[in-house]
């Protein structure tokens, strides 16, 4: 039998099959099973990693936020900074009804699954933005929302640490999706939504009024504008320096200590410094790394990329190279969702009702994607997600040296072990890029315990170990509490 018989007859079936599912059954099945599976997916490695104690200082911070929350507590996490608020962490108002949930479910569990739950539900926006705006049909919208599932800074943002922006990427893409289809009242909660997961989104958010304008919706422009201009630069801008000066230190927020009007006003004075920050190769790498596995097709539709960028440029002025890649990121990636759904209507043709796209495009698109995840995402199969949730004998360690410390005692702990310890007032991070001395890193007398994991801290020797613990009994009065020497873990403890 020739091949030409077989490859019609295929052809044939896949136009019936996916005749089918535009008939109405893809719309409800294909985002259920691509957005539950994502969601399911990026929960499962990351509460894998809080087994694993491969946490670190910001899910610790946010769950120690919730704890004291949930206690009746002032928020302010020792684990951010001396006597800092919750809402200097950039205004997320949105962990105060997360404080209400983590009353009944353990905090670090609790960050991980809305976390998760947020990126799944962002699936749902993106297909209704591809199938009732960008017109595509069923294999675009799937090729689309499959390069968002397997997109490797999506499960980047799902699985390091938690981070409240993270958040906001539902509530970003469904503005767009219902500002275009004029369902204000939703359009108008997603907004409010974005803005009380961090202040700044106000600022992308504004000039998406712009995009607005040019869609000829004058009224709702110029109200998305306003709000969001006046709710970041006013928070930003204005209350932010007014509790600077009432002398409250700045929080650790991940921007090494800098506001954003901080980094405006330093752009300004410098323009040519800020240019070569922004420019640097890191920066550069990321936006790459956020356009690449979309095939750049965010580039071809700008007007709908562009109410990220001045938000995004800030966000890479601010931030050094180490900071949380979820705090650069989640907003770009929404914004470069939502541009490549309009960039795919763009490059295909208009059928009746439909946008039919080359299924070359579509397979480059999906192939990306795929190819990407693998080799490059934090959850890839080289990277071996299903052993995360495994405990090695170090972890096991660990687990010992933090049953033996009160919970009402201060205590400064290696970032793997911080996850375990947040339910308490007092709580520090002990620095991993140097090793502990107990004589220049300063443990004040309010310190009552200290734990320390050896391959969280740069290697050293036996003698440098023994000079360590000495000084911790003799100088700090101390007392070695717990000790494993073969895996490396050590806890102090004084009265």
């Amino acid at each position: 039998m020739s091949q030409l018989p077989l490859q019609r007859r295929a052809r044939r079936a896949i136009v019936r099959f996916q005749a089918r599912l535009e008939a109405g059954p893809g719309d409800h099945w294909i985002p259920l099973l691509i957005g539950f599976g994502l969601a399911a997916f990026v929960i499962w490695a990351a509460v894998g990693r809080i087994e694993g104690l491969e946490t670190g200082v910001d899910l610790a911070g946010y769950s120690q936020t919730l704890w004291l929350l949930t206690e009746g507590n002032v928020p302010r996490p020792s684990l951010f900074g001396t006597d800092v608020h919750l809402l200097e962490l950039r205004w997320s108002f949105i962990m105060y009804p997360l404080a209400l949930v983590a009353t009944v479910v353990s905090p670090p569990r609790l960050l991980a699954v809305s976390q998760g739950l947020a990126l799944g539900l962002a699936v749902f926006p993106l297909w209704r933005l591809a199938r009732e705006i960008a017109k595509l049909r069923i294999g675009a919208a799937s090729s689309l929302c499959l390069a968002y599932a397997l997109h490797p800074a999506t499960h980047r943002i799902g699985v390091e640490d938690f981070h409240p922006v993270a958040l906001a990427i539902p509530a970003i893409i469904g503005a767009a999706y219902f500002g275009a289809t004029k369902r204000w009242v939703w359009y108008w909660i997603c907004i409010v939504f974005a803005l009380l997961c961090r202040a700044d989104l106000g600022l992308a958010l504004g000039f998406w009024g712009v995009v607005l304008l040019g869609d000829g919706e004058r009224r709702a422009g110029l109200w998305t504008m306003g709000v969001g201009f006046i709710w970041s630069l006013g928070l930003l801008l204005v209350a932010q320096p007014l509790i600077a000066q009432a002398g409250i230190p700045d929080a650790r927020n991940g921007y090494n200590g800098q506001t954003l009007g901080d980094v405006t006003l330093t752009s300004l004075r410098d323009p040519v410094d800020a240019m070569q920050t922004l420019l640097t190769q890191d920066n550069l790498l990321l936006v790459i790394a956020l356009l690449t596995p979309v095939i750049f097709l965010p580039l071809l539709s700008l007007r709908h990329l562009l109410p990220a960028v001045p938000l995004a440029g800030l966000l890479l002025l601010s931030g050094p190279l180490e900071s949380p890649f979820a705090e650069r990121s989640s907003m770009l990636l929404a914004f470069v969702m939502i541009a490549a759904a309009h960039a795919l209507n763009r490059l295909g043709n208009m059928g009746v009702d439909r946008v039919f796209l080359d299924v070359r495009l579509l397979t480059t698109l999906a192939s990306a994607a795929v190819l990407l995840f693998v080799a490059s995402s934090p959850t890839s199969p080289y990277e071996r997600p299903w052993a995360w949730g495994e405990r090695d004998s170090v972890d096991r360690a660990v687990v010992r040296a933090v049953n033996l410390v009160d919970d009402d005692i201060p205590i400064r702990a290696s970032p793997s072990a911080l996850a375990l310890l947040s339910d308490r007032p007092w709580l520090y991070s002990l620095a991993a890029d140097r090793p502990p001395s107990a004589v220049n890193m300063g443990f004040p007398d309010f310190i009552r315990a200290v734990l320390v994991v050896e391959r969280e801290i740069p290697e050293r020797s036996d003698a440098e170990r023994l000079q360590f613990e000495e000084g911790m009994i003799d100088l700090q009065g101390f007392e070695l509490r717990y000790e494993d020497r073969a895996d490396g873990v050590a806890l102090y403890v004084r009265d």
